[in-house]
């Protein structure tokens, strides 16, 4: 029985090698076509946040719950009192360099992601990266004091709405002017939902670490 399943998993993935590639004239067709569709050079942008918008307001959704499935887990736990970070002095400076980096980096995508490789989750990935070292570094205790000032969570609360808001008039066809071809401002609402996006993800991901290492700590 176990040679079946073998020969059966190799069929399943040598199937789509049966097939023919389409010809490179019909690829260069769709490019241009969504190119023309949604006026951004990167097209993974103009699919995600345009073609393909009702399936990323449904990964926004998804991530929200995450999100709050994360606080609903660690809310019964009790909160470590002291949380150790790295005490070496040249691996603190090294993750503080890299969180620099990081958010310049996430700064970089949610701004230009539609013109260049990148985009708004890129971003809320980096973003998460920038906060997630500074907490090894040893700001853990810093960090959530600005969490809390900033109140962070109803931000992110925010970016979700903000982002279902544009969505909705995305999809009901109420779009800014689509720009010229190549410039910061263009591909109507595509900008404003990475920004949107990136704000998300980053302080999504700034809440449940934040939370993981009050619960369970660093090291």
């Amino acid at each position: 029985m176990t040679w079946l399943y073998l020969l059966a998993a190799i069929a399943l993935f040598a199937a789509p090698l049966a097939s023919p590639l389409p010809g490179a004239s019909a690829v260069g067709e769709l490019i241009r076509s969504l190119a023309e569709q949604t006026q951004v050079p990167n097209l993974v942008s103009g699919v995600i946040l345009q073609t393909r918008l009702f399936d990323t307001v449904a990964e926004v959704v998804v991530f929200t719950l995450a999100s709050i499935g994360v606080k609903l887990v660690l809310s019964g736990q009790p909160g470590h009192q002291q949380i150790r970070g790295l005490e070496d002095p040249p691996s603190q400076v090294l993750c503080e360099l890299g969180s620099t980096i990081a958010a310049l980096v996430a700064a970089e995508l949610a701004l230009r992601g539609h013109l260049s490789p990148g985009g708004g989750f890129a971003a809320g990935v980096a973003g998460g990266t920038a906060i997630g070292l500074q907490l090894i570094s040893g700001g853990a205790a810093r960090s959530e004091r600005l969490f809390v000032r900033y109140r962070a969570d109803l931000l992110e609360k925010g970016a979700v709405l903000g982002f279902l808001l544009v969505a909705l008039l995305a999809l009901l066809g109420m779009t800014p002017g689509a720009g010229s071809f190549g410039e910061l401002l263009s591909g109507g609402w595509i900008p404003l939902l990475n920004v949107f996006v990136a704000l998300k993800v980053t302080l999504g991901s700034w809440a449940m670490v934040q939370r993981l290492v009050r619960y369970c700590g660093l090291l």
